[in-house]
């Protein structure tokens, strides 16, 4: 969960605590996968991904316009628990390890620098959850954290996040308003951002959360399962799932990621080194126990692309394209 993941999909995982807060009906079984949240660019302040550890293969493959091959193998550990907890109050941690290892001769072109060896993404995030008397719910975050080559070199390379939530519920608490404001300077939105959606729950099959972030969860039969969400700028997730047996699931889908990071040696400390990728992803998922899971998975990477700049939708200094290519993976979790 670093604080590349710690990016604007912590916003959806702040939405389902605060559901969770609301809901004491007992849990549902493990969910089918989704997209690890060690896979987003920073996110919403204190909210990381569920405990567990994944790692994911990228085969080298072509560099565009340069003599010179890339891949690397990445790697994540999360890890989150309530640090205190009373009646209608609760305070819960999270700390996040991403580090990516290079293989490539590879150069960032218009300054020539050597492409970045590794790139880490380090996190520790503490949060306020509170339940008001009128069955409102409120959340505050704050996070530290250092998405670089160089975690921690200078103050340069420390992205600090805040971050806040309501939810209203309505429709005697079936469905509910969410309002949320987060801020991360160093992150993929480096302004304040507001956000605002409506959890509509028409059915216990069909949940939708209408505005930003944007997500749908439907279940059409019992086997089988439909999740989708778009959180700004650019985090696109798709997959359906589909339950082969009791503890055995098959997922296939279409991601868009993205991350960012800050380079100790980048000319101007405004700058950030972005990562963008879209790939199709399939796999299998095996329960074990009552809250452990496995994930085996592989793909397509596409459209991946490294440079730098001061947003990731305007043209990138640095570029380096890498040709399309498979990449494997593995992932373990724990769910509660």
């Amino acid at each position: 969960m670093p604080s590349r993941a710690l990016a604007v999909i912590g916003v959806v995982l702040a939405s389902a605590a605060l559901a969770r807060a609301d809901d004491d009906a007992p849990p549902d079984p493990p969910p089918p996968p989704r997209v690890p949240l060690g896979d987003r660019p920073g996110g919403m302040p204190g909210a990381g991904g569920p405990p567990g550890y994944n790692a994911t293969w990228y085969p080298n493959q072509p560099v565009g316009g340069q003599p010179a091959d890339l891949g690397f193998v990445r790697q994540g550990l999360n890890a989150g628990f309530p640090v205190w907890k009373s009646d209608g109050d609760m305070v819960l941690t999270t700390v996040g390890v991403r580090h990516t290892l290079f293989f490539t001769d590879a150069v960032l072109p218009d300054t020539g620098r050597p492409f970045p060896e590794q790139l880490w993404n380090l996190n520790l995030g503490l949060s306020y959850m509170h339940r008001f008397e009128n069955g409102w719910t409120g959340m505050l975050m704050t996070g530290v954290g250092s998405p670089s080559d160089k975690p921690f070199h200078s103050v340069h390379e420390v992205n600090p996040s805040v971050g806040a939530m309501l939810r209203v519920p309505v429709r005697d608490g079936r469905d509910a308003w969410q309002f949320m404001l987060m801020y991360m300077p160093g992150g993929a939105i480096n302004f304040p951002l507001p956000l605002a959606s409506y959890a509509w729950n028409p059915t216990d099959t069909f949940r939708m959360n209408l505005g930003l972030p944007l997500s749908l969860d439907w279940r059409p039969t019992d086997d089988l399962q439909l999740t989708a969400s778009y959180v700004p700028l650019l985090n696109v997730n798709a997959r359906l799932t589909y339950r082969l047996a009791p503890g055995w699931w098959a997922f296939g889908g279409y991601e868009y990621l993205n991350e960012s990071y800050l380079l100790a040696d980048r000319p101007d400390n405004r700058d950030r080194f972005f990562v963008l990728e879209q790939r199709v992803v399939g796999g299998l998922r095996r329960q074990v126990g009552r809250a452990g899971t496995v994930d085996v998975t592989g793909g397509y990477s596409f459209g991946r692309r490294y440079g730098e700049g001061r947003s990731q939708w305007g043209a990138l200094r640095d570029e380096v394209n890498v040709d399309p290519g498979p990449f494997v993976g593995l992932a373990a979790g724990l769910r509660f």
